[in-house]
């Protein structure tokens, strides 16, 4: 049972965009599971959304090395690269769709 309340003072404009966010859901319904961190899946999307900031340095550090080695005249095979970019895009449309 919510017994308890919460008043916090915005202006007009931030009023309005509140509003918006929350659509077709009650604003207070809305502004509780944003602050108890329950919309966007709480630490479960922060540590997926790290882990996948991680491979795609890591991408990005195998393409700086390509590219040093195809300037230096040296062939390389990167025939699993497009595959793998296309992996992380895949897994960073599933977060960002539960986190929508």
């Amino acid at each position: 049972m919510k017994t308890e309340t919460l008043h916090i003072r915005v202006g007009p404009d931030e009023q309005a965009r509140i509003k918006r966010k929350a659509g077709t859901r009650r604003v207070s319904d809305w502004c509780r599971r944003v602050l108890l961190n329950e919309m966007a899946g709480g630490s479960l999307i922060a540590e997926e959304l790290l882990a996948l900031r991680q491979e795609l340095s890591a991408i990005g550090t195998n393409l700086n090395q390509i590219a040093r080695r195809l300037n230096s005249g040296e062939q390389v095979p990167a025939s699993s690269l497009p595959q793998d970019i296309d992996d992380l895009k895949a897994r960073i449309n599933r977060v960002l769709g539960r986190v929508r």
